[in-house]
Parts: structure tokens; C-alpha cells; sequence
């Protein structure tokens, strides 16, 4: 199943949703608030899922992050979870993830991978979304 992360106050999250329900896939949304927040068992699943890591997760441009003045490479694995929990604008979202793949942040052509590839073939080459080199 497919679940999308994000912060209700980010156009990014509602564009990832809306892109999902256009295209008629099931999913989970979860979205972070301080009542709710990101949970330690779900940053290790993206962890599991993400290339780089904890590079590929953290948004450096934030305002937050330049205050906390973190080097993610000399801090730990628990130390940035715990920065995860308590700023999850420190989280680049949203974060599309399901039992194979992950995708950070909302990119048309990256969040193809959730569409079957019989979808892919006939729907986005008929369209003319696809373009193929050869």
C-alpha cells in the first residue's frame, strides 16, 4: 500500500494527493502534525527504502535546520530521529513510499514508479506524456 507523508501547510502534500487520486491508486495519507507526529518505526522505513540515507530525507534549506546548525554527517542515527520528531519541517516532503519504493518530494516523472507499467504504456504514451529516447 502506498502511504504519503507531509504537513498539512505545504502545497506539495496536496499536490502529491490529488496527483494519486487522479490516477486511481489506493493509499494511506499521514499527515504530521504536533499532535500526531512522525513515528521512530516510520523514519527507519524510509531510511530502509532511501539510496543516500538520511541525505536524501533532510531538507537543508530550511530555516530550522540552519538553526539547529546540524552537521548530519557527524551526528548519529538516533540524534537526527529525535530532530525528525521534534521538527518535521527538517523532513523533505511529502514522502511517497510503499513496500519497494520511495519518492521525496512531489516530481511528475519520479511518482510514475507507483503506476502499473501496463498504465505507464498505454495511458501516458498515448498522451504523450512519455517521450522516449532512442
Amino acid at each position: 500500500m502506498i502511504e504519503v507523508y507531509y504537513l498539512s501547510n505545504t502545497s506539495s502534500g496536496r499536490t502529491a494527493i490529488k496527483w494519486l487520486e487522479n490516477h486511481n491508486l489506493q493509499f494511506i495519507e499521514r499527515k504530521i502534525t504536533k499532535k500526531n507526529p512522525i513515528k521512530i518505526d516510520e523514519i527507519k522505513k524510509m531510511l530502509i527504502h532511501a539510496e543516500n540515507g538520511f541525505d536524501d530525507l533532510i531538507n537543508t534549506r530550511t530555516k530550522k535546520f540552519k538553526e539547529l546548525g546540524i552537521n548530519e554527517n557527524e551526528c548519529s542515527t538516533e540524534y537526527l530521529i529525535k530532530v525528525f520528531i521534534k521538527y518535521p519541517s527538517v523532513i523533505k516532503l511529502p514522502i511517497i513510499i510503499d513496500e519497494k519504493k520511495l519518492v521525496v518530494g512531489f516530481n511528475k516523472r519520479e511518482v510514475r514508479c507507483f503506476l502499473s507499467k501496463e498504465y505507464r504504456r498505454t495511458q501516458l504514451l498515448n498522451n504523450g506524456e512519455y517521450c522516449f529516447k532512442d
